[in-house]
């Protein structure tokens, strides 16, 4: 009997024992990784401390640098360009971003703040094109898909201010004014069997404008070009007629005080033709095309 009491005691020892041992090595575990955390935490602090001193080098030397008087005296005159790639450089209300060597030269307008408030653009399916794609909502669009320079006279298809249908004059009439005015149109007339009928529906819009928003500066915009395989087809709308139309609205805008504006330099190739790529039936523009017009118009106005 004393003998199995021995030995229960024994078990008990060893339990204790073996419990110890495990209590032991489990503080031992928590004290190291305790002490791993500080430590670990105490790298990180210096890791992220010179990454953040270290990724704003450009901001701290610009910073650093004392302001240039001549520069704020004469806008007119162009400082040398330090800036690195991706970053964008400001002179006084005008932003201009850097973008790459190799990319169109109308990525970017040079003046992004150019939010188009005072502008009305006047035109076809291709002017529908640049207001899907514009990204200035305080621009106006008076424009259809099929509109003409005399059917903007007849054709009730521009959604008024009381949400009734109008004409392009009903909607000159309703008295907004405007600072500048785009007028876009030629691509449905090239199979016109006369071009100077297209000039005088072109005067007696042009008319209308002054009329309605007599302070407004007109610009005349060429007709943008097609590309080579929507010549293929063999209709009256190839670059040829594109060409000759030009003739007639450059004549027109000398003569009449408006400004000729060259869009079609904006989205045409090195052989004066739209690029295949920019367009998926060889008129209407893609969505970077339309960015390069409409950022073009900027530029130049």
């Amino acid at each position: 009997m004393r003998s199995k009491t021995d030995n229960s005691a024994k078990q008990r020892s060893r339990v204790r024992m073996q419990q110890n041992i495990v209590s032991f090595r489990c503080f031992l575990c928590v004290v190291f990784a305790v002490g791993w955390i500080i430590h670990s935490a105490g790298n990180k602090t210096d890791f992220f401390s010179s990454d953040s001193s270290s990724s704003r080098p450009s901001s701290d030397s610009s910073s650093s640098k004392p302001a240039d008087s001549s520069s704020a005296a004469d806008s007119s005159a162009k400082p040398a360009d330090s800036s690195q790639p991706g970053e964008s450089s400001s002179q006084g209300d005008v932003t201009t971003p850097d973008v790459p060597s190799d990319a169109h030269p109308y990525t970017v307008a040079k003046d992004i703040n150019d939010e188009l408030d005072d502008a009305l653009f006047i035109g076809d399916s291709r002017t529908v094109g640049l207001f899907n794609n514009c990204d200035r909502p305080k621009a106006t669009f008076y424009c259809s898909i099929g509109l003409n320079i005399q059917t903007c006279f007849e054709s009730q298809t521009i959604r008024l201010d009381n949400g009734n249908m109008g004409t392009v004059i009903d909607a000159l009439a309703q008295g907004k004014q405007f600072g500048r005015v785009y007028i876009g149109f030629g691509t449905n007339e090239m199979g016109w069997p006369y071009y100077d009928s297209f000039i005088q529906y072109y005067a007696k819009l042009v008319e209308s404008v002054r009329k309605y928003s007599p302070n407004a500066k007109i610009y005349c915009e060429s007709i943008l070009p097609v590309t080579a395989s929507r010549e293929l087809q063999g209709d009256a709308i190839n670059n040829n007629n594109v060409k000759e139309l030009h003739g007639y609205i450059q004549n027109f805008a000398s003569q009449n005080g408006c400004t000729y504006l060259a869009c079609d330099t904006a989205v045409a190739g090195a052989d004066g033709k739209l690029p295949e790529e920019a367009s998926t039936d060889g008129i209407h523009l893609s969505i970077d095309y339309c960015k390069y017009w409409l950022n073009y118009i900027i530029d130049e106005t």
